[in-house]
């Protein structure tokens, strides 16, 4: 197994290796804060209910659990309005490509000795932290030494025996122990000083990947990105180093832009939807009418009308 987290780590990537005996551990600690209710039953349903803590049936006989980061910057995506270009960003760990390309590579490594890989359904923040590749921040998101929050992670399970088994303690970073940078920033108060896990049901990155609209306490202040939010990432000293890291994505024309104002249950052009695609936002397309809006006024822009 050292040999393939080498040619992972040649590539990029930061990885970790557990047994899969660890997963009734995954398993127990979901369970367990929804028992004591830290999670509200709408945010559990939705984003937790899901996990699969078995491999699938394609690899009964997995043995490993590998967990991966690989480095991801802020994406810039702009839109046109009235003649003036308006830059809009997507957090890091959006994109899904380190995805494809890990498991490519972990195929060819593996399948000339007789082994396997498969995708994984695990929580990846608490697999990561548990197994060493990360620590906690403050506003539970997981950071990855020399690579901070700017990272997007991923887990495969492989009938490979691991070369090391690091399962630990999911640990807070050090550096959060006399830090409240981004409890003080949190627009919407879901980071708070009582307890350790944020009130996920009040985070901005939930609410603007859910449908519908947006609860009445959320101000149009606190919208600053495409999908989710980095006001918690931006002020953070651990990001110091990546924060400026931003690369280009796609520019929309007028024409285009105010496609994507309008009313998504009509078809997009092949040319618009190939290029969500790229930017992996084809999950959000129908929320992406209301985000831009609610970015245009936090900016205290006028939003465009479509019709005009």
């Amino acid at each position: 197994m050292k040999h393939v987290l080498w040619e992972l780590e040649k590539q990029g990537f930061q990885v970790r290796t557990v047994s899969i005996a660890h997963l009734l551990e995954l398993q127990e600690a979901i369970k367990g804060r929804h028992d004591k209710g830290e999670f509200s039953e709408e945010f559990y349903q939705e984003r937790l209910a899901d996990f699969s803590f078995a491999p699938s049936e394609s690899l009964p006989g997995a043995r490993t659990i590998i967990i991966a980061a690989f480095p991801q910057p802020k994406i810039q995506v702009v839109f046109r309005f009235h003649g003036k270009s308006f830059p809009f960003l997507i957090p890091p760990t959006y994109l899904y490509y380190p995805n494809l390309r890990a498991e490519e590579l972990l195929k060819r490594i593996l399948s000339p000795k007789g082994f396997r890989a498969a995708r994984t359904n695990l929580p990846l923040k608490l697999l990561a932290a548990r197994s060493g590749l990360g620590s906690f921040g403050r506003n539970n998101i997981c950071y990855v030494p020399e690579m901070g929050s700017y990272h997007r992670l991923m887990a495969f399970y492989s009938d490979y025996p691991a070369a090391e088994d690091s399962w630990q303690e999911a640990g807070l970073m050090e550096r959060c122990r006399n830090c409240r940078a981004c409890l003080q920033s949190c627009p919407t108060g879901a980071i708070t000083a009582d307890r350790f896990l944020l009130h996920a049901d009040r985070c901005l990155t939930y609410l603007n990947e859910k449908p519908g609209d947006f609860p009445d306490w959320v101000k149009p202040s606190f919208h600053n990105a495409l999908v989710g939010c980095l006001t918690c990432q931006d002020v953070c000293p651990e990001n110091a180093p990546f924060r400026q890291w931003v690369e280009p994505g796609e520019e929309f024309s007028e024409e285009e832009s105010l496609l994507l104002l309008g009313d998504m249950d009509e078809k997009l052009p092949a040319s618009i939807h190939k290029r969500l695609q790229d930017l992996d936002l084809m999950e959000y397309v129908e929320l992406l009418p209301r985000n831009v809006r609610a970015v245009l006024a936090a900016l205290n822009k006028e939003s465009p009308d479509p019709e005009k």
